[in-house]
Formats: structure tokens, sequence, C-alpha cells
């Protein structure tokens, strides 16, 4: 039999790596850590154990940390795009924190991550938007670019046609061209009615832009084609509580996204909290608010849309 395989401290370890991974999915961020910690000292040679105990570390706003693991991680298994995809993005997070002299070098260190990933893994998308968001968004010095960012959303095109529209848009919406943005992700629609990914690309869009109606309409269309889309649960939840309407289910749909699990692509749980919050503020009640608020900030001190609205209530 299959489990006659492995000796029981392989089984038991792996049983803490799934614990520690749903302790991670449901919000529990500082157990996660402890149990992979605990694991990593163990099982120092366990690739899952190490990327795990890195996200984790990002989770707990633990930068360094995360870097070194990320990085351990990588020298186990140096030709594994997605290690290099995740140190990227902890050196992107470890810049995010550090004065401006610093966060140079950090920033730095992120392209080189994101290229190597995508020279190992052309085809990987997830590596090319966090790439094109780079280049975005980085200067010139660091190796961002406008010409670079344009490159690659062309690239991502050729990959993938549906992904290439929300390429696109990526680069319109940098320049604020707030109706170009829409035609793509207008057009992607048209063209793959049935892919709920679409529909909330542009639900997010509208909901960002306060088309509340636009995008309550949308994230029902996600919602009829993928009844589990996280995303479009929560869009859908957001700008029902901006119109004021369905306020009772808008509050159901928010707390059971706060129970979780939810992934790494799906919506946070500050954010799942700043909205709950919204929604108990329309619905009058000003304790229950201020609590998922401060749930908000729990999760991510930074978050300045909780934080505002706690301003505003005073």
């Amino acid at each position: 039999m299959l489990f006659l395989l492995f000796t029981p401290s392989q089984l038991s370890a792996n049983a803490e790596l799934d614990r520690a991974i749903h302790c991670y999915q449901r919000g529990e961020f500082a157990a996660a850590t402890n149990i992979l910690s605990s694991l990593s000292r163990s099982s120092p040679s366990d690739l899952d154990v190490r990327l795990w105990l890195g996200k984790s570390y990002l989770k707990t706003r633990q930068w360094d940390k995360a870097v070194g693991e990320m990085e351990k991680a990588v020298q186990l298994e140096p030709s594994n795009a997605r290690i290099h995809l995740w140190l990227g993005r902890a050196c992107g997070a470890r810049a995010a924190h550090s004065v401006f002299i610093t966060a140079f070098g950090w920033a730095k260190r992120v392209v080189r991550a994101f290229e190597t990933a995508r020279k190992l893994s052309p085809e990987d998308l997830d590596v090319r938007f966090d790439l094109l968001a780079f280049y975005l968004n980085a200067p010139g010095v660091v190796g961002g670019g406008r010409d670079k960012a344009e490159t690659e959303a062309k690239a991502i095109s050729t990959l993938d046609l549906k992904r290439g529209y929300a390429a696109r848009a990526m680069i319109f919406e940098k320049n604020k061209q707030w109706d170009l943005v829409k035609k793509e992700f207008m057009q992607a629609i048209a063209n793959y009615p049935e892919d709920p990914d679409l529909c909330n690309d542009l639900a997010e869009f509208l909901l960002n832009h306060r088309d509340f109606e636009g995008a309550s309409f949308y994230a029902k269309r996600a919602l009829g084609l993928d009844k589990e889309s996280q995303r479009a649960k929560l869009t859908w939840a957001a700008s029902a509580t901006r119109l004021g309407v369905e306020l009772d289910e808008s509050e159901s749909v928010l707390k059971s996204l706060a129970q979780g699990p939810l992934n790494d692509e799906d919506p946070c749980y500050e954010e799942v909290y700043y909205w709950l919050g919204e929604c108990y503020l329309a619905k009058g009640d000003k304790v229950k608010a201020h609590q998922s608020l401060q749930t908000a900030l729990v999760f991510n001190p930074d978050y300045d849309r909780a934080r505002n609205t706690i301003s505003f209530m005073r």
C-alpha cells in the first residue's frame, strides 16, 4: 500500500506541512510560521517547507526572513522558475519597506529574480505579469521602462490571447487612459464570454472607478460562470455595499470569505475585513464596523483604506 512507502517521520512531516498550509490559507499566518519554522529545522532540504515559510514570513511582515527563506529555496532548486518568482516578490516587499537609498538595491534584485524566472520558464504568465508590473512602475535606473513593459505585454498576448487584453489594460491604466482600459476588458469578454476571470477583471476595474452598478453586473456574471470565485464574491459584496442594497447578503458573503480558506490568487484578508467594515458602516453598526476595520489593520498595518475609514468615523 502507498503509505508503506513513507516512514513515520515522513508521514508526520507531511501532516505538519499540510497543517501549516491550512493555517496559512485561513489567515492564521503566525501559526503557520511557527509550524514551518520547526519543520525547517527538522527538514532543512524540503523545498516546499522553505517556500511556504518564506510566504508566511511575507504575511507576518518579516521581510528579511522572507528573502532569506526564498534564497535557501533557490539554492535547493536553482532551476525552479516559481522559486525565483517568489524571491523577486520577497525582494519587492523588502524594497517597499526600505529607505529610499537601499530600496534601489532591492529593486535591482527584484528584476534579476523575475528575469531569471522568465528565462527558466518563458511561458509562465505569472512571471510575465509580475515583470510587466515591475517594468511599468520601476524607474529606468533599476531596470524599469515603458518600452520593456510594451514588449512584455506583446509577449503575453502571443502566449495567451485572452491574457493579452489584461496586459494591455495594465499599460493603459498606468497612463490613466481609463476608456482604453475598459475597452480592452469589454473586448476580451466579447471574444471569450465564458471566461469568469475576464468578467472579474472588468468588475474590479469598475469597482475601483466607482461604477458600482457595472461592477455588480459583471461580478454576478462571473459568479454565473464560476459560483466559487472568491474574487467575484468580494466584488459583488463591495458593490452592493456601496450601492446600499442587499446589505444582509453582502454581510453574509463577506463573513464567509473571512472564514477562509483564501489562496494567494484570492482577495487578501485585509481587503475582506475592510469591506466587511464598510458593510457594517452602511448598516449603521459603527461598533462592528470599527472592529472589522481594526482586524484589517492587524493583517496589514499599512492598509490606508481601513485607517482612513476609521479616521472618518471619529
